[in-house]
């Protein structure tokens, strides 16, 4: 029975998700459909990630794969969400991007404290991307600084290991980075 009460709790949440403007996807998923996939980190760590080892919540900072795998299967389930932008000025489409990873960011923190108050106690969002709360991340300078809005950074689903191009793509999501338009894709873990 508590199950039930919990997949309602779940659906409200996903109710919520797709009232935000410019949402166009939400799944509310089992995490066993997560693809944790080592390459994704090698990736980040080296395949020439700008921000690897320069953000606080980017690699090397975040927990490895194997913790990372441990801290998932104990979550059993989590709320997929994706918006679309339209970039409108493709000389400038790295930073019109960043502005969509922002807006992405808040609506996943905003998921992620309403799970909480939903009685999902251990709600975890992870965004899409490298932090952008920060134009200079204070690990930009310094490998041991702290983070300056530890309340709403998040780290990336690529940062944890998750392929999301894999997880999206078995789940029937697109994910698109066009001269047009960017899909952005988040998650909140809810447990």
């Amino acid at each position: 029975m508590e199950f039930l009460v919990e997949i309602e709790k779940a659906k409200e949440l996903k109710e919520m998700a797709l009232s935000f403007e410019d949402v166009v996807q939400v799944k509310l998923i089992h995490t066993k459909v997560i693809v944790v996939d080592e390459r994704v980190r090698y990736q980040c760590s080296y395949s020439g990630c700008r921000d690897y080892g320069r953000r606080v919540m980017c690699p090397p900072h975040t927990p490895s794969i194997e913790e990372f795998k441990k801290v998932l299967s104990r979550y059993y389930m989590a709320l997929l969400v994706q918006l679309e932008g339209t970039i409108i000025n493709k000389d400038n489409w790295e930073r019109e991007t960043d502005q969509w990873a922002l807006r992405l960011h808040d609506i996943i923190y905003k998921l992620e404290k309403k799970a909480f108050s939903l009685g999902f106690y251990f709600a975890a969002g992870l965004i899409g991307g490298s932090c952008k709360l920060c134009q200079e991340c204070p690990g930009e300078k310094d490998s041991n600084a702290k983070c300056l809005h530890r309340d709403k950074a998040r780290p990336s689903m690529e940062a944890m290991g998750i392929d999301v191009l894999s997880t999206c793509k078995n789940l029937g999501m697109e994910v698109a980075f066009s001269p047009d338009k960017v899909i952005w894709t988040g998650m909140t873990l809810l447990a």
